[in-house]
């Protein structure tokens, strides 16, 4: 089944409980300067399950607001990047809870994977590449884990900002090369835990800045300008 919605309009917008999506294509959701047009859009949702979904061509492949309890699993998601402005964001995540993100495909997108007031998730076996801004970013997201994913080529790999107790760990932070990327970013970030990663041909492997008790250990950093630069 493809859904299409010839760059004028949202695909599927769901509110509610114990609803699965998936194995459809939906193409083509339209863009708006005014509202996040999106090809799923789940607000007010709970125990959601988006599964083996192709989204092509989107503004925003999947924007969740409010939603607890929800998986977006083995999802191809190619975007048609513009502009940062123009462009949405892959999978986006706006104050959410235990939400499990694994095993999708992003690219095309301006940030691959979006948390913002997203607590107690797990990102897991994603790739996330060639993505405009940033692989994967998050702010004010606290008690997450980001386990075993790809960032690669994007225009920075992944900015962790206004957060605590994070966990990263067995992530490939690959190829965000420019004049100002990195693999990590850290800011204003607190006890929380960089282990068993691996840095490669970043401009900087990881950037920190205001980042208190952090733990960093058992990485790999190869071929990067800057292995780490602490503020």
């Amino acid at each position: 089944t493809i859904l299409d919605g010839d760059h004028k309009q949202e695909l599927l917008v769901i509110s509610g409980s114990h609803i699965t999506i998936k194995k459809l294509q939906f193409r083509h959701a339209g863009y708006s300067a005014l509202n996040d047009y999106a090809a799923v859009k789940l607000i007010d949702a709970s125990y959601v399950l988006l599964e083996d979904n192709l989204v092509y061509d989107a503004y925003f492949a999947f924007h969740i607001s409010n939603a607890a309890y929800c998986t977006i699993r083995n999802n191809r998601i190619i975007g048609i990047p513009k502009t940062e402005q123009l462009t949405g964001n892959g999978i986006h995540l706006w104050k959410s809870n235990h939400a499990l993100i694994e095993g999708n495909q992003v690219t095309g997108y301006r940030d691959g994977i979006y948390f913002e007031f997203v607590t107690e998730s797990v990102i897991r076996k994603n790739l996330s590449e060639k993505n405009i801004r940033y692989g994967l970013h998050f702010m004010f997201s606290h008690g997450d884990h980001y386990i075993e994913n790809i960032f690669r080529n994007n225009g920075a790999g992944v900015a962790v900002m206004y957060s605590k107790h994070v966990t990263m760990e067995r992530n490939h932070f690959e190829a965000n090369w420019g004049a100002s990327s990195y693999g990590l970013l850290l800011k204003e970030i607190t006890d929380s835990h960089i282990v068993s990663n691996v840095f490669l041909k970043n401009t900087t492997g990881i950037y920190m800045e205001g980042a208190s008790r952090i733990e960093i250990e058992r990485n790999i950093f190869r071929n990067n300008g800057w292995a780490v630069k602490v503020q």
